[in-house]
């Protein structure tokens, strides 16, 4: 089992689009919370924003996140695609040792993603508001309710990702299917559906960390609920793609 974890882990920080897709989405975040949410920033927005550095982390969040899913799905795919899924499957006796080390792996770096953006995002904003000579005003910031919904959706993220990928198999079909599903699929099921729409995964997933708007009086479900139904279906998904992983051929 170590083996596994460990091949798994050295695939993750060996190549190239982990460190290519991350940096992105640092970039993205530095000149968009430095620039944007800090350094444009009126007078009026800041003074009388209280929740302004908490907005900041959940915000930032929900944008980049999916930069995480592609991560995980480039896992898996990039095997695949050049056909190297063939040695690792040969290389361990057991191909649910091969699937918990993907698990470990995407764990961990969705969460240290998510924690990096949760803390990098609010710096920049306020540097970007001192750099405009503005005084932050006294934060309201609930840490223990943001640290958990943060971790929670950027962890989330990465294993839709990866549960897709392993169904799939496809690179580009895995990275569409990302896009498509939260944006076309969900909207289209939402006419269907009515107010039933927030029990879907991606807008459960979406509601841990859109606090703002998961009042229950609104029809929302809180960020608790909300993550307890997209455990479901994360359960679920990794159901199926443990027993199609383990019984389907490689290729």
């Amino acid at each position: 089992m170590i083996p596994a974890i460990k091949a798994e882990f050295r695939k993750l920080v060996t190549v190239r689009s982990t460190y290519v897709i991350s940096g992105l989405a640092t970039a993205l975040v530095i000149f968009f919370a430095f620039y944007i949410e800090g350094y444009k920033l009126g007078v009026s927005d800041v003074a009388y924003h209280p929740n302004l550095l908490a907005s900041d982390v959940t915000g930032a969040l929900s944008t980049t996140a999916i930069f995480a899913s592609i991560i995980a799905i480039l896992l898996v795919s990039h095997e695949y695609r050049y056909n190297t899924i063939m040695h690792t499957l040969t290389a361990t006796n057991n191909r649910m040792k091969v699937l918990v080390g993907k698990f470990l792996a995407v764990s961990a770096y969705a969460l240290l993603f998510a924690a990096f953006i949760g803390v990098l995002s609010p710096v920049m904003s306020y540097l970007g508001i001192r750099a405009h000579g503005m005084q932050m005003p006294h934060q309201i910031i609930h840490y223990g309710d943001l640290i958990w919904r943060t971790l929670f959706y950027g962890w989330g993220t990465g294993m839709i990702g990866l549960v897709i990928s392993v169904l799939v198999r496809n690179q580009v079909a895995s990275i569409v299917s990302m896009f498509l599903i939260p944006g076309v699929v969900e909207n289209l099921l939402g006419l269907l559906l009515k107010k039933d729409t927030i029990y879907l995964p991606f807008s459960s997933l979406d509601q841990v960390i859109n606090s703002g708007s998961t009042n229950p009086a609104q029809g929302m479900l809180t960020p608790g609920k909300a993550a307890g139904v997209f455990a479901i279906y994360l359960v679920v998904g990794w159901i199926v793609a443990a027993v199609l992983f383990v019984r389907r051929d490689a290729n």
